[in-house]
Order: C-alpha cells, then structure tokens, then sequence
C-alpha cells in the first residue's frame, strides 16, 4: 500500500511516497523524479521496485507536496533536500538511488556529497546533453512559463502533461500529471533550469560509485550514451525495446532492469 510522508529539509518540510518496509539486508531505493513533475512520476512503478524493499519517492523543493524555497534553486539544493529525507526515513546503512530525467543530476550530486550515505546508483535517461544543447534548451524551456488570464498560457503544460502522454498512458494518468506541474506556478520550470546549468561533464566525470545508466529508446537515447561515457567505469545497459512511457506502461519490464543492476 502506497503511504505518504512528510520529514524536515533545509528549506521547509519534504513530501514523500513510500511503499514497503526498510529490511536489514536490503538497501531502501530512493526514486529520484523528472523535472517538472514529483515523486508522483513513480506511482505506478513503485509497486514493481518494491520487492522485498522499501521504495521512497520524494518530491523535491518546490515541485509536488514540498514547500516552496526559492525561484533559482541549483541541482545541489535538490541533492541536499533529498540527503536529509535519507538521513530521516533510510536511518539504517546505505541507500540506493534511482533517477529519471532530472533526478539523474540530483542522483548524482548526491553522491559527490554524501558517497558515504549511498550504495549502488542507477540512471535512467540521463539528459548529459552537450553544452551547446544544453544552453540552447536553457533559453527555450527553462523560463517562467508566463501564466496569464489566456487560457492559451497552459498549452505548453498541456502538450507536457496530457498530448505527449495519452496515447500511452491514458487520460485519467495524463491528467494528473498535467495538474501536478502546475502546483509550481511561475516556477514550474526552476528545475529545468537546475538541470541545464548543472555543469554535467565536470561532475559525472567525478562519480566514483558503481553506477549503471539504463538508456530506453527515446530523445534521451544519445545523451545516456554520453553519461555512460563521462562516469568512470559506468555500466551502460541499452532497452531499445523499451520506446515509451517508461515508468508507467513498461513499469514491469523497466523495474526488472533496476532490479536486477541493483541486486548484482
């Protein structure tokens, strides 16, 4: 059964989901979401994580159930909220981490930090575009999404959560997910720009934990490839048979790769 949580960050309280117990012999799996969603990304691949191991997916600073901090936060600020929510609820050894998107940054940063506090890394679509590319989607989706009284405002937010969606997740899964970006307001898109001003070639290139970056086929296909190559003695599995809605309609098939990195 899925239950929620809340626990203390830096900047205010950290909103969770959780299912399973902690085990002794098993490390809790932190799910680390995309940008600009929550931990509500993980919902329905929760349950298939969860075989014989607590499962947390919290929301970060400023997206989903968590208090708002500030406008510009960096992919630091997310790494350290989410290393206060493992020092509260995963008290008990080590942690593994799952990130997807977005969270593949913090993911990382959180293990520069704290490689102490962590086990074994997994990376799923991992954005380690290029700096030109990086700084060309920094200009175009990374700015306040400029909401006004014109319904015609939520179209990007539409096409996000519900047109690239539906056709694989279904409407009432689309749905909530277009509502659950836009409990940030104007700073619905602060994690995107995190994301593509997080100096990716200096930090990936300084991992020394064991990392696996799992690369589905998708836009993100290239730039996983591109982390493999960055993190020293990364492991690169390719899902190609995997091409859409990885952690909803292939959530099976996507948590049985975790799984089987986490537990080798």
């Amino acid at each position: 059964m899925m239950r929620m949580g809340y626990c203390d960050g830096p900047d205010g309280q950290i909103h969770y989901r959780q299912i399973g117990e902690q085990v002794s012999d098993t490390p809790p799996l932190i799910c680390l979401h995309p940008a600009p969603f929550s931990g509500l990304a993980f919902s329905a691949i929760m349950p298939h994580l969860a075989q014989g191991r607590m499962v947390i997916a919290p929301d970060f600073p400023g997206h989903g159930g968590s208090h708002a901090f500030r406008s510009d936060p960096a992919i630091a600020d997310y790494a350290k909220a989410m290393l206060s929510v493992v020092e509260q609820v995963c008290s008990d050894g080590p942690v593994d981490l799952l990130g997807f998107h977005t969270g593949c940054l913090v993911a990382s940063e959180m293990a520069l930090m704290r490689a102490d506090a962590l086990r074994h890394i997994v990376l799923l679509d991992v954005p380690a575009f290029d700096p030109e590319t990086r700084a060309a989607y920094l200009a175009s989706a990374a700015a306040p999404p400029g909401f006004t009284a014109d319904i015609a405002s939520l179209e990007p937010a539409w096409d996000r959560g519900i047109t690239r969606r539906i056709e694989s997740q279904g409407m009432e899964r689309s749905f909530e997910m277009f509502v659950e970006q836009l409990r940030h307001g104007e700073r619905m898109n602060a994690g995107f720009h995190a994301g593509f001003t997080y100096p990716i070639e200096e930090r990936l290139s300084a991992l020394t934990h064991a990392t696996t970056v799992i690369a589905s086929q998708s836009m993100l296909l290239g730039a996983s490839r591109r982390a493999a190559d960055l993190i020293p003695d990364a492991k690169l599995v390719e899902r190609l048979d995997i091409t859409r809605a990885v952690l909803d309609e292939a959530a099976p098939e996507m948590a049985g790769a975790v799984l089987a990195e986490l537990d080798s």
